[in-house]
């Protein structure tokens, strides 16, 4: 599952339109995608931004347009650090992928940057309250610069030429929770044969993920009555 966070509804609809998204209580979904039109500016992308995340806890993109005095119209960049030019704070996403590139976000329209936008450090303060840094992830397309101001017709095709960026988070999130799906399979299997504390759950999580991502069939369980018994077979699974 996506979610993904736009501030304009001019940016959402060719999205709306591709995955054929249908509108409940504000926000867009189908099976893999749910996303919700902010508004533009720092406090309405904050709130909406929360709202979404307390309704759909799953990596979040936010996509829009951004101005640029360096880049061309079209050129579109993820993004690994913003600046909020009010506050002089730095916000370090995650890299999902290259090319990427800075943003600084403003108050008004005005001023340009190598990308400036009205929204992005909002997004990441509210997305990072229930995100890893690693689920946040931000996408932005240049729409004009100081010679050529935007044109609001070209919003749509401009973002339409960038949607594969979608199927790609799309296929990557859902091959993570493919990963973790047979883990946490694994580990409700031991919970009914054997008493686990918390702290063994996470150990166990741990040691199933290594034996993942080393190509290590994952271990069978037995019923396990005492807690000597537990650690002991912990400790045997545990060749790392």
């Amino acid at each position: 599952m996506l979610n993904i966070v736009t501030a304009l509804k001019i940016e959402a609809e060719p999205i709306i339109n591709k995955y054929k998204l249908k509108s409940s209580n504000g926000i867009y979904q189908n099976e893999n995608i749910n996303l919700i039109i902010t508004g533009q500016g720092k406090i309405k992308c904050a709130i909406n931004t929360a709202l979404l995340l307390s309704k759909h806890n799953c990596p979040t993109l936010n996509i829009g347009i951004a101005g640029s005095d360096d880049y061309e119209i079209n050129e579109g960049f993820f993004i690994h650090k913003i600046t909020d030019t009010d506050t002089g704070y730095e916000y370090y996403p995650d890299i999902i992928h290259s090319p990427s590139e800075e943003v600084y976000t403003v108050s008004k329209i005005g001023k340009y940057y190598k990308l400036t936008d009205m929204e992005s450090s909002a997004f990441f303060e509210a997305a990072y309250k229930f995100l890893n840094v690693n689920e946040i992830i931000l996408y932005k397309i240049v729409s004009d610069t100081p010679q050529k101001k935007p044109e609001p017709e070209k919003i749509p095709d401009l973002i339409n030429s960038h949607l594969n960026i979608i199927d790609l988070l799309i296929e990557k999130f859902s091959q993570k929770n493919d990963f973790f799906k047979e883990i946490d399979e694994k580990i409700s299997e031991a919970k009914s044969k054997m008493r686990l504390t918390k702290t063994q759950q996470n150990q166990l999580k741990q040691i199933l993920t290594l034996y993942k991502i080393k190509n290590i069939p994952l271990p069978a369980f037995k019923e396990l009555n005492k807690k000597e018994e537990v650690k002991k077979f912990l400790d045997t699974l545990n060749v790392f």
